[in-house]
Order: C-alpha cells, then sequence, then structure tokens
C-alpha cells in the first residue's frame, strides 16, 4: 500500500530533515570543542575535548601528533620517541615552525 504526499508535506519533512542535519552538525561541532587550558610538553601544546581524548593545537596535518590521543602520556611518550628518532625539528612540525 503506497501513501500520497501533497506537496505541502513533502515541503514539511524536507524542512524538518535540514533542521535535523543542521542540529547534528552543531551538536558534533560542540562535542569536539577543546576545554580547559592547553597544556605544553617539549614544545608542544594540546588540550582534552570534551570526549576526553587529547588533541594537539597548531599541529601540520603531516605531523604523526595529528590525530586524537586516549591519554597524555601517550602523547608524551610519542612525542619524546619522534624527538630521539630524528630530532624535533624534522617529525614533528608545527604550523608556526
Amino acid at each position: 500500500m503506497s501513501s500520497y504526499l501533497s506537496d505541502a508535506e513533502k515541503e514539511m519533512l524536507e524542512e524538518k530533515r535540514i533542521q535535523t542535519e543542521q542540529l547534528d552538525k552543531h551538536i558534533a561541532k560542540r562535542n569536539s570543542a577543546l576545554v580547559g587550558e592547553p597544556k605544553e610538553y617539549k614544545g608542544i601544546n594540546y588540550s582534552m575535548n570534551q570526549r576526553g581524548l587529547y588533541e594537539c593545537i597548531s599541529i601540520d596535518s603531516t605531523s604523526p601528533l595529528n590525530g586524537v590521543f586516549t591519554s597524555a602520556s601517550i602523547l608524551h611518550s610519542l612525542i619524546d620517541k619522534l624527538e630521539s628518532n630524528a630530532g624535533k625539528a624534522s617529525n614533528v612540525k608545527t604550523k608556526n615552525a
């Protein structure tokens, strides 16, 4: 059995869909916002997002530090390894460098 939707009903459903998509985007943006004061470790600034994950601030998109980390100790360990392997200047790229 098929149902017929009038033009007004189709328009109303489309408006509801658009509003729902906008709300979803707003919530996702708010949930990914950084909270608290940024911290610094060996010249790398990082902060926690609302989901409890750590993100580096002002990191080049090609840096191995681009992304999220489950704990600050894991992030510190990775920074230490990168620094000891090839030196900070070549592996840990910031936008300001």
